[in-house]
């Protein structure tokens, strides 16, 4: 079974193929483009869902912590400016 990669629906379908291999677009998003998602059984899409909100958490986690690295990083760049910058 095939599903869209953007929105994990069934309804998508092919458009072109042969040697270039096939091109599928999908009713539901409008995603048109070679690679989609098989699976053996409908269970996959349940498991797949699973994984995705556990990633986005670790992303979301991921973000949180690198926020003060960028801030930090920007106050040494404006010492930076202002030390090389005050002194001629």
């Amino acid at each position: 079974m095939i599903r869209c990669p953007r929105c994990n629906s069934k309804e998508i379908y092919a458009v072109a193929g042969g040697y270039g291999g096939n091109y599928y677009r999908c009713k539901k998003c409008g995603y048109s483009g070679a690679f989609v998602v098989e699976y053996d059984n409908d269970k996959a899409p349940e498991e797949e869902r699973k994984l995705q909100a556990e990633y986005r958490e670790e992303v979301q986690e991921y973000e949180k912590k690198r926020q003060p690295l960028a801030w930090i990083l920007l106050a040494l760049l404006i010492i930076a400016i202002i030390y090389f910058v005050g002194f001629r």
